[in-house]
């Protein structure tokens, strides 16, 4: 047998035992199609994780309007101080925190980063240091014309008659809160806005925080204990609280 033929008697099997590589073109494809899975998958991945954080804002803002409720039921029907004093209890968000079980009176004490005063969505955009995103509706209490008080007045407490409220399941209680502009007496940048009057057109631009679905919506607790998805205001909301 010639060396031709003995040659092509075996390449046959010869070849059977070759693994052929991917080319460079190949392995280009594959890359570009794993790359558009991770784009399609990635906004399903991201509305689904606001998702959550929604519903956990939602849980939030229940259980704070249930512990105010409660303080109520204890105090002749007034809720928690609306804004002084700002730093010890009454005031309104360390109310919550000392009734949610943490130990103290004062901020530097009550305030934390893992508490229902946190929305995650909000946490997501300020940054993990956060203490408090939410602001307490504070309309009719805020010194302006025919006001009966204002919560910014030292040495006194302000509250809202919560058992006076008229159609309590559409008026709102707490709200996600903005950072405000930095002024005397502003909050730290741990904290957001922790009043708002909704009647005063710079408190809605500058306090109340859209961040919800794509930044257009913002979420609410009403003073009956409901909690929901707001677009926009509704006229009811600048009527004086009691």
């Amino acid at each position: 047998m010639s060396w031709s033929l003995f040659n092509s008697a075996f390449e046959p099997h010869l070849c059977l035992g070759v693994r052929r590589a991917f080319t460079l073109i190949e392995l280009l494809v594959v890359i570009a199609i794993i790359a558009l899975l991770i784009g399609l998958a990635l906004p399903a991945l991201s509305s689904a994780r606001e998702a959550g954080r929604g519903a956990a804002c939602l849980s939030n803002l229940h259980g704070i309007a249930t512990i105010c409720r409660m303080y109520a039921d204890d105090h002749k029907g007034l809720s928690p101080a609306l804004g002084q004093p700002y730093t010890t209890t009454p005031n309104w968000s360390l109310v919550v925190q000392a009734a949610s079980g943490i130990t103290g009176s004062s901020a530097s004490e009550l305030f934390t980063t893992t508490s229902v005063l946190v929305c995650p969505t909000a946490r997501s955009q300020y940054g993990s240091g956060m203490q408090r995103t939410y602001a307490i509706n504070g309309t009719g209490h805020s010194g302006q014309v025919d006001d009966p008080d204002n919560y910014d007045t030292v040495g006194k407490t302000v509250h809202i008659r919560m058992d006076r409220v008229d159609r309590a399941w559409e008026r709102p209680l707490v709200v996600d809160s903005a950072s405000a502009p930095v002024v005397d007496g502003s909050p730290p940048p741990t904290r957001t806005a922790s009043v708002l009057d909704f009647r005063q057109p710079l408190h809605v631009e500058q306090r109340l925080a859209r961040f919800h679905a794509h930044k257009t919506r913002f979420n609410v607790v009403m003073m009956d204990g409901n909690a929901r998805v707001i677009q926009d205001i509704p006229d009811l909301w600048m009527e004086r609280l009691p």
